[in-house]
């Protein structure tokens, strides 16, 4: 009797057909393509959040050199990461008043790499995690490459996004193991004030709930009245719970391609131990981190303070362009306390993924906000990265459509 292959596992979608948004797009592509201009042709990418695209990387001369002079180190491996890459990490929150042992860090080649160590670490097959909604749209896949579950908890927008507690009762089991946050709030641009997460730790602690915390974006916040501002991070005080901080180079520098993050934790001593001994087992295993990085990297951090100063003046002037084109229009920008990208919200007669659709053959891309699970069909997700010229562009062919009947 013939063997019956299973390939690929549940683990892996096996549906990979592609939406409207994805048809219209490789149809926009191809057209362009057909007229000479490239696959890219006149598009205009409201899209894109890769700043080694768009003017915005910070590797620099003295960063590359740095990097060359590491090459021929010898490798001595170390699964939390080389000493020398652990104090330059604890130095950078020393420069933001937060205090981090080296001992208490784990580095890992990317974020993601880092959140399913910690997966690893806390959950059993068929365990459960909750998410935030609307949120990054990664953490679900991650979780179910590892046979761990998902349920979402929503954001509610009342003059600004709130954590809505009694859902999280709600989906909350005795199999859930964490709740991921993301400070500030990828697309929200929002955090969790100091009475939602002091709300919140208390009801992970009494139900023995981890926190992570993707801090990412913690540099590129803004204050109410658009004064750069650091919010604290969950590191900022002693927690009751075992806390997981992720970041990493690709949005602290700009650095994508060099593929460095790191797990901060914090909570309880004999936790943290814990934690610690389970992570570091974890990272033995993969040795994912290249020398040369970890060695440059306190010169590579260096660079984060003018790409930091780049990525606000970007991020402000579009996110004000954003706001002057759609004074023509029924639709609005929804306020942000940080982040890269602005959320669109729509009139209730327009459809956000026809309108999305629409506006690629009028070549602007944007993303539905489906993409990011905002539970209804009136949210765009722009990219505050791009160039300021075609962003602005952009931003008044969203507006056009929208007032069209």
């Amino acid at each position: 009797m013939a063997h019956e292959w299973s390939l690929p596992s549940s683990r892996v979608p096996r549906d990979a057909s592609p939406n409207a948004w994805t048809l219209a797009l490789d149809r926009r592509r191809a057209h362009h393509a057909a007229r000479g201009g490239g696959s890219g042709g006149a598009l205009i990418d409201l899209a894109e959040q890769n700043p080694t695209r768009l003017g915005l990387g910070a590797l620099d001369d003295d960063a590359r050199a740095a990097i060359a002079a590491a090459l021929d180190a010898p490798y001595e491996p170390d699964a939390r990461g080389l000493s020398v890459a652990r104090e330059a990490i604890a130095a950078y929150y020393a420069a933001r008043d937060l205090t981090v042992d080296p001992g208490d860090l784990v580095l890992a080649s990317g974020t993601s790499e880092a959140f399913t160590h910690v997966l690893r670490l806390l959950c059993e097959p068929g365990d459960q995690i909750l998410t935030l909604a609307p949120s990054y749209p990664l953490f679900a896949p991650l979780a179910a490459l590892e046979a761990v579950e998902t349920a979402s908890v929503p954001l509610v927008l009342d003059g600004r996004w709130q954590l809505d507690l009694d859902a999280f009762e709600r989906a909350a089991t005795a199999r859930t193991r964490a709740i991921v946050v993301v400070q500030p709030n990828h697309p929200t641009g929002s955090w969790l004030a100091a009475g939602e997460r002091a709300a919140l730790e208390a009801r992970c602690a009494a139900r023995g709930i981890a926190i992570v915390s993707d801090e990412v974006f913690g540099d590129f916040t803004r204050a109410p009245g658009d004064a750069p501002e650091r919010e604290p991070s969950l590191l900022a005080e002693p927690r009751a719970v075992p806390v997981f901080v992720l970041h990493g180079l690709s949005k602290l520098c700009g650095m994508p391609q060099l593929k460095l993050s790191w797990i901060a934790l914090a909570g309880p001593a004999d936790l943290r131990a814990r934690a610690r001994a389970g992570l570091e087992w974890i990272a033995d295993a993969f040795l994912s981190v290249g020398t040369p990085v970890q060695r440059a990297l306190p010169r590579l951090l260096e660079a984060r303070h003018a790409f930091r100063r780049r990525v606000l003046e970007r991020t402000q002037a579009n996110r004000d362009a954003l706001v002057r084109a759609l004074n023509t229009s029924d639709a609005e920008a929804l306020p942000a306390e940080g982040g890269w990208v602005g959320v669109v919200r729509l009139p209730e007669r327009v459809s956000a993924e026809a309108l999305a659709v629409r506006l690629i053959d009028r070549d602007v891309i944007v993303h539905p906000g489906h993409f990011y699970d905002f539970d209804d069909d009136r949210h765009l997700v722009v990219s505050l990265l791009p160039q300021t010229d075609a962003f602005a562009r952009g931003a008044e062919r969203i507006a056009e459509a929208v007032a069209e009947p």
